[in-house]
């Protein structure tokens, strides 16, 4: 199969193929389900959505069911949601608190660590039935970063620093938006779209399309909200695309985030206090950060990528809240991406209807090619592996699928 998946992506000095089978072919979906998300590390919560000693939270790596918990000594763990017994989900709520969980179709019980704790009318079963079983089954490995819950299935993966490599130093500049270096991420917005999760993938890092696709959203903003459009087309070519070794990506823009300058006096004091104007400066550039392979750290939101089917994906859009600022700055980050993200807003729209064209285009047998060759021949390539071009570049989705294919040609 290796061989065969180095069929599907052709990279020459100026040229950069995708084949589209990527996303038509059922089984490459159920092969990326394994070779990927259970191979490597999977976004899977934020700290601040567990903070106390019970707290737990429900979610998938891949399309496996998973419960990451605080145990009643705080320890986090990521467990298995699938009773031992009869693989009943064992938790069906999305969120809560509890000191054990107990499945109920036949009653057996779990310490929120995973432990066994209890089976049903012990006395039907043989002595020995529970000795072998020492509870839900944990993830292979679980890390945390910045507040920020990774876990693997596979025991065979480098250290979680090892695995964010040189876009770590943007994820600190990500947490440090907080003067204390805290976020909360609140409770998400989620929807739906009929196409790839490949699709979200590229679309967060892809500076290419928004003068398109987003036209109309911005004409909107200027006569309603008194943002100017911000040159003909609807955006400015500043900024730049960064792919990282590992399929991490970055679109960077400054004054992406469009907060009246007046509402950030106090704020930016507050930054510039803590980590000095020239990393403020950074700080507030303007980042959307994609940690391979589903999860982004946006200006004001944690956007994470769950496949459910070959043309089905759920978005799960957290807002984050930044500690240690003043309440009005949190409340006009909250109105700026309520506007701009998710289907309440002006722009998420937008890219949702483009993934389910494309998803449906691309039944097209006679067409089998799809080209991310821009900018390859004025990439910067620094020694640590980055690529790094101008907004418009492809250079964050050929990090991508470099690394897709990487995994998905490993034995």
């Amino acid at each position: 199969m290796a061989a065969a998946y180095a069929q599907l992506i052709r990279e020459a000095p100026d040229d950069f193929r995708i084949h589209t089978s990527l996303f038509t072919d059922p089984a490459i979906f159920e092969e990326e389900m394994r070779r990927i998300f259970e191979k490597t590390w999977v976004y899977v919560a934020h700290e601040s959505e567990i903070p106390t000693a019970g707290d737990y939270r429900t979610t998938y790596i891949g399309k496996q069911p998973v419960i990451v918990s605080r145990d009643d000594e705080g320890n986090i763990h990521v467990l298995l949601n699938i009773c031992r017994h009869r693989g009943n989900l064992v938790c069906r709520d999305e969120r809560g608190s509890a000191g054990t969980f107990r499945c109920n179709y036949h009653g057996w019980v779990y310490k929120n660590s995973g432990e066994l704790a209890g089976i049903s009318h012990p006395q039907g079963y043989p002595e020995s039935v529970g000795r072998d079983l020492s509870g839900l089954l944990p993830a292979a490995r679980v890390a945390t970063y910045r507040g920020l819950i990774f876990a693997s299935l596979s025991d065979q993966v480098p250290s979680l620093e090892e695995h964010l490599g040189a876009v770590r130093p943007y994820v600190d500049l990500w947490a440090d938006l907080s003067p204390v270096g805290e976020v909360r991420a609140h409770r998400p917005h989620s929807f739906a779209y009929e196409g790839n999760w490949k699709f979200q993938m590229e679309n967060g890092a892809d500076g290419y399309h928004p003068r398109f696709v987003h036209e109309c959203a911005f004409q909107t903003m200027a006569h309603f909200l008194s943002r100017p459009v911000r040159d003909s087309s609807g955006m400015q070519d500043i900024g730049a695309i960064r792919g990282f070794p590992g399929g991490h990506s970055i679109l960077e823009r400054p004054g992406m985030v469009g907060i009246d300058p007046s509402l950030f006096r106090e704020y930016t004091d507050l930054l510039a206090e803590q980590h000095g104007i020239e990393r403020t400066q950074r700080i507030i550039a303007g980042y959307n950060i994609l940690i391979f392979p589903n999860v982004y750290l946006m200006d004001s939101n944690i956007r994470v990528i769950q496949p459910i089917r070959l043309d089905e994906t759920v978005v799960h859009s957290h807002y984050t809240e930044l500690c240690g600022i003043p309440d009005y700055v949190n409340v006009a980050r909250l109105k700026d991406v309520q506007w701009r993200l998710g289907t309440t807003g002006l722009i998420g729209t937008d890219d949702m209807e483009i993934f389910a064209a494309a998803q449906s285009a691309m039944q097209a047998s006679a067409m089998p090619w799809l080209r991310l060759s821009r900018a390859m021949d004025s990439e910067v390539i620094e020694p640590s592996g980055e690529r790094r071009a101008d907004i418009n570049a492809e250079s964050s989705q050929r990090a991508m699928y470099r690394e897709w294919l990487r995994l998905m040609s490993a034995s």
